[in-house]
C-alpha cells in the first residue's frame, strides 16, 4: 500500500511596504520580481502578496513614484513563504529640462474604471479655496460638479450630494461639512489618502446611487514623536503622532490633530464695543458667533505579526451661538416704578461623531479578516429663545409679568455597525472578497414650543418623529483579471 501527498511545487512573498522615515505603509506600490511576469501592488494597509512563484533565485523590486526603488535578491524554496517588511526612502525624481508652457496652471487626473486615489500630496497640490480641502480637489476631476465656488458638496454625475456615501476610516459620516457647506470637516493634514469611485462601486457598498468616498486617515509615525502646526486665514490647525513604546513584543503608532476657527476669539481680544449698553452703562462687547472645530485620532496596535487593532474617532462642530439683551429701562409714574428686561438668543450646535474599533487578522499569506465595529452620531439642534420681564413696584408691595418664548427644531442619526470581510487572493490575477454587515440606525426628528408666562405654562410637539431601522446585508466580489 502507498500513499501520495500533495507537495507544494511553488513559493510565495508577502509583507508590508512602508515609508522609511514615518513608518505609514504605502497603498498603490509596485512589487515585483526581475526576468518574470510575476508581480502585485499593495493595498491600503501597505500589503502585497506574490504567490505561485517557481523556486529559485530572484531580485525583488519595490517602486512607488517619489520614492527611490527598492531592491532585494531573494532565494525561494519549494513551498517556502517568505514575510517581508520593506522600507522606501523618498527621492525626488530626477530627469531632463523640460520647458512647459502653458495659459495656466491646470489640475489634471485621468480616471480608470471611475475609480481614483489622492495621497496628501495631491491634494495639497491643487488649488486651494483658502486652505488645502479633499473635497475641492475632487470637485476638479470628471463627471464632478459643484453649485458655485461657496459650495464643496459633491455633484457626480447628475446626482445630489445626499445620494454619495462619504466615510471616514470606513464609518458613514452623515454630514460631511463645515461653515454651512463652504468647507469639508476632514482635516487635510490628518488625511493619508482618499478613495474615490464615481461609479463601478465594489460589491460592499450597496444602496447609493452618488458616488463612493472613503477618507482614509494616517496612522501615526512608529519612529519618533513628532508634530507640527499651521495656520491658514479662517483656522489654527495642529497635529502630533508618535510610536507606541514597544512591550512583550507589540507596537504601534498614534495620531491626534485638531482644528478651529480663531476669528470669534481674535474679536473677544480686541474687545471692541458692540454700540449696546449694560444695565450699569458700561460698554457690551463685540462677540463673533460663530466658530467650528474638529479633530481626530488614531490608534494602531500590532499584537503580534498577524494582529492588529485600530481605534479611531472623529469628533466635529459648528457652533452659532448668539444672543442680544436690551438694558433695563425703568419707568416711573406716581403710584409704580416699572422695570423692563428682555432678552433674545439662538444657540445652534450641529456636527458628527465616529469611533471604531477593527481587529485585522493575516489568516495566511493569501487570507486576510477584518472585523469592524463602529458607531456614528449626526445632531443638528437649532434652539432660539425670547424673554421679557417687567417687574411692579408699588409703595407696599411688587408684581412681575413675564415670558419666556423657546422654539426648538432637533434631527438627531444614531448609527452602529458591525461588519466582517474575508478577502482570498487565491492567484495572482484571482481575489475574492466576501462578508456582511450588521446596522442599527436610529432617527430622532422634532419640533417643539414651550412656551412659560407667570399663570401658565405649556409645551407643543408640533412634530414627533422616531424610527429604528435594521439593515443586514451580505457581499461577495470576485476580481479576475483573465489577461493582461
Amino acid at each position: 500500500m502507498s500513499c501520495l501527498f500533495a507537495q507544494p511545487t511553488t513559493a510565495s512573498i508577502n509583507g508590508f511596504i512602508r515609508d522609511d522615515a514615518s513608518g505609514e505603509p504605502i497603498s498603490y506600490a509596485n512589487v515585483f520580481l526581475s526576468n518574470s511576469s510575476l508581480g502585485a501592488a499593495t493595498n491600503s494597509d501597505g500589503y502585497f502578496v506574490i504567490s505561485e512563484i517557481p523556486f529559485g533565485f530572484y531580485e525583488l523590486n519595490a517602486t512607488m513614484i517619489g520614492y527611490a526603488v527598492f531592491k532585494k535578491k531573494v532565494d525561494l524554496s519549494l513551498g517556502e513563504s517568505i514575510r517581508l517588511e520593506i522600507r522606501l526612502k523618498e527621492e525626488a525624481i530626477k530627469g531632463t529640462e523640460v520647458l512647459v508652457t502653458a495659459e495656466r496652471q491646470k489640475f489634471e487626473r485621468s480616471m480608470e474604471s471611475s475609480q481614483i486615489a489622492l495621497d496628501l500630496r495631491e491634494i495639497n497640490s491643487a488649488p486651494a479655496f483658502v486652505e488645502p480641502d479633499v473635497f475641492r480637489t475632487l470637485q476638479m476631476l470628471p463627471g464632478v460638479q459643484t453649485t458655485s465656488d461657496f459650495s464643496s458638496a459633491l455633484y457626480v454625475r447628475g446626482s445630489t450630494p445626499d445620494q454619495n456615501l462619504i466615510m471616514l476610516d470606513g464609518i458613514a459620516v452623515y454630514n460631511p461639512y463645515h461653515l454651512g457647506g463652504i468647507f469639508s470637516t476632514f482635516n487635510t493634514d490628518a488625511i493619508k489618502e482618499a478613495d474615490f469611485h464615481a461609479g463601478g462601486f465594489p460589491a460592499r457598498y450597496g444602496g447609493r446611487m452618488g458616488a463612493i468616498l472613503n477618507v482614509i486617515n494616517r496612522e501615526g509615525n512608529t519612529e519618533k514623536i513628532k508634530g507640527s502646526a499651521n495656520l491658514s486665514l479662517i483656522s489654527s490647525k495642529a497635529l502630533i503622532e508618535g510610536p507606541i513604546p514597544k512591550w512583550k513584543g507589540m507596537k504601534g503608532s498614534w495620531m491626534i490633530s485638531g482644528r478651529r476657527t480663531y476669528i470669534d476669539k481674535v474679536v473677544d481680544a480686541l474687545a471692541l464695543p458692540s454700540g449696546s449698553k449694560n444695565s450699569d452703562g458700561s460698554d457690551v462687547p463685540l462677540r463673533f458667533p460663530y466658530y467650528f472645530y474638529d479633530y481626530q485620532i488614531k490608534a494602531n496596535l500590532d499584537i503580534d505579526r498577524d494582529h492588529r487593532l485600530t481605534f479611531t474617532r472623529f469628533y466635529g462642530d459648528d457652533v452659532l451661538d448668539f444672543s442680544y439683551e436690551d438694558p433695563s429701562e425703568t419707568v416711573r409714574n406716581e403710584n409704580v416704578t416699572i422695570q423692563q428686561d428682555s432678552k433674545f438668543g439662538l444657540d445652534w450646535p450641529w456636527g458628527n461623531q465616529t469611533n471604531g474599533l477593527t481587529w485585522r487578522w493575516i489568516v495566511s499569506p493569501k487570507m486576510i479578516t477584518k472585523t469592524f465595529l463602529s458607531n456614528s452620531r449626526y445632531r443638528f439642534d437649532f434652539d432660539l429663545f425670547f424673554q421679557n420681564r417687567d417687574l411692579y413696584t408699588y409703595s407696599d408691595s411688587t408684581a412681575i409679568n413675564f415670558i419666556n418664548f423657546n422654539w426648538n427644531i432637533y434631527d438627531i442619526i444614531k448609527d452602529r455597525t458591525l461588519e466582517t470581510e474575508v478577502q482570498y487572493k487565491y492567484s495572482n490575477d484571482h481575489e475574492i472578497t466576501g462578508g456582511f454587515q450588521i446596522k442599527k440606525i436610529k432617527f430622532d426628528l422634532g419640533i417643539q414650543y414651550d412656551l412659560e408666562t407667570q399663570d401658565t405654562s405649556f409645551t407643543w410637539n408640533h412634530l414627533s418623529l422616531k424610527n429604528n431601522t435594521q439593515e443586514i446585508s451580505f457581499f461577495l466580489q470576485d476580481r479576475w483579471e483573465v489577461s493582461e
